[in-house]
């Protein structure tokens, strides 16, 4: 029995009917480079159930504590049942990429059981229409509750199922896995008045060791200068999508090459990928919201989760991140001009998570009481609709292995992400590279979001543009402006 950490005890008290707090990978697959045949379903659950030891938290339910005292715990589940995890379903004829992404986002509007481990897996047949794949292609959307793992941790948990080749077979591990006996409320109190008492001990203890650090950066950030202040008291203009979300959610995706995207990095002196990747969605952004006469004078803000993970924590579950809050700066006409200015801020940002009052902060709150981040994870999905907008998006940047990877012989041609909304934040954006490929998709809330066919051309409209600024290719024309629709009523 192991306790969740505060991070993730919040994100699972999120969650509402309306804001499930799932992660969903998307995978497709080409099954042509399978030795013999595609693989059956029944042939992906196998490999799936003898790669259950590797995959940690997959067999682990989730034992709230009374009133939500004290932080919830991780229990292996006596009653695991691999079959309620994994399903199956076909397309209907023709197989379309709008058949697919409907189903999808069908899927990623469904909660999760949380009375049983918080995952599932959607094997899908019949892409047999989508263009760029060879027909017979299939897919599988694993969903699993935020609280179980964050972007790094799901890279790992999805190597697990995967071969480095086709004729490779999966590795049989040892399975030393037991179940355990669910705690009972009295237990689960009596942990929490502990807990209670010694965390705020451990609080003030940290505080007093790095005291001495922690005035010494008060004031350095004292004598920062006139450009750091106007940053500070920079607002945040509302949008379309800084409103309640409904039940219903969207998914779709734009794709370049990686090496496109080292042709923009160029264009900036000390410019990282994920720089050009926020420039992209801003881009996107800027051209969707303008087309709709809905584009604030103000930039547009995102927020940007930082992996804590260290080495010696590399394997550990759950959510190890920190967030850094940037500028998209859309009051930028030019990109590249606008690459640079984001390349600079972010630079500037990071600096200071990696100093000691970011570290300290992040200690102290892994030693909050249970009850304060209860309190806290209850009210967050209201805060930012009755308050004004904290963000108007987020940009998770998850990188994958760059070596093709096979699941039974069928190689992984695709792979992307739908990170969870709330209210307040009705579209989110999920960067990725494999294989020498990159995607950014994005999850939207569908009433706020009528039209994800635009908004994927906006996306692929700024990366063409991009790289042929940066030299790439001839400058594409650009697609008619949509007439400004309606506000949607949530």
């Amino acid at each position: 029995m192991q306790q969740l950490n505060p991070i993730d005890a919040a994100l699972l008290l999120m969650e509402t009917v309306k804001t499930p707090c799932h992660i969903s990978m998307i995978s497709v697959y080409d099954p042509s480079t399978c030795p013999d045949k595609a693989p059956s379903f029944e042939e992906i659950f196998e490999a799936v159930r003898v790669s259950l030891p590797a995959a940690n938290r997959f067999r682990s339910k989730i034992v709230r504590v009374p009133f939500d005292l004290d932080y919830a715990y991780w229990v292996e589940d006596e009653d695991f049942d691999l079959r309620f995890h994994m399903r199956h379903l076909a397309l209907p004829k023709p197989g379309s990429w709008v058949q697919f992404r409907e189903q999808v986002s069908r899927l990623v509007s469904r909660p999760l059981d949380m009375t049983r481990p918080p995952w599932e897996m959607t094997v899908i047949e019949g892409l047999d229409s989508i263009k760029g794949l060879p027909p017979g292609c299939f897919a599988t959307v694993l969903k699993i509750h935020h609280c179980a793992i964050d972007g790094e941790s799901g890279v790992g948990l999805a190597t697990v199922l995967h071969q480095d080749s086709p004729d490779k077979p999966v590795a049989v591990l040892e399975d030393n896995w037991q179940p355990e006996v669910t705690p009972g409320n009295r237990e689960l109190l009596r942990r929490a008045g502990i807990h209670s008492i010694r965390k705020p001990l451990a609080i003030a203890k940290l505080l007093m060791s790095n005291s001495s650090k922690l005035l010494r950066s008060a004031l350095d950030d004292l004598r920062s200068d006139k450009k750091e202040e106007d940053a500070r008291d920079r607002k945040v203009p509302a949008t379309i999508f800084n409103a309640p979300v409904s039940a219903h959610r969207i998914f779709d995706e734009a794709r370049c090459t990686l090496d496109e995207l080292k042709l923009i990095r160029k264009e900036v002196p000390g410019a990282t990928i994920n720089d050009v990747c926020l420039t992209i969605v801003s881009e996107g952004m800027r051209r969707y919201l303008d087309a709709k006469g809905e584009l604030p004078a103000e930039s547009l803000v995102t927020a940007v989760p930082i992996s804590t993970r260290t080495p010696e924590n590399a394997g550990a579950s759950g959510n190890q991140v920190s967030v850094i809050f940037t500028s998209m700066h859309t009051d930028i006409v030019n990109p590249i001009e606008r690459l640079a200015a984001i390349s600079a801020e972010t630079r500037e940002k990071k600096a200071v998570q990696s100093g000691v009052v970011m570290k300290v902060l992040l200690e102290v709150v892994h030693n909050l009481p249970g009850a304060l981040v209860g309190a806290v994870g209850r009210v967050m999905p209201v805060i930012s609709v009755n308050a004004k907008a904290v963000i108007n998006t987020m940009v998770t940047n998850v990188p994958g292995p760059m070596t093709p990877l096979y699941l039974l012989g069928a190689k992984l041609v695709q792979s992307s992400g739908c990170p969870p909304l709330l209210h307040g934040g009705a579209l989110l954006h999920s960067v990725s590279s494999y294989n020498g490929g990159f995607m950014v998709s994005f999850t939207a809330c569908r009433d706020l979001l009528p039209d994800p066919d635009f908004y994927r051309q906006c996306l692929e409209e700024a990366m063409r543009d991009m790289i042929a600024a940066a030299g790439g290719g001839a400058k594409p024309k650009r697609a008619p402006r949509k007439p400004r629709a309606k506000k949607a009523v949530s």
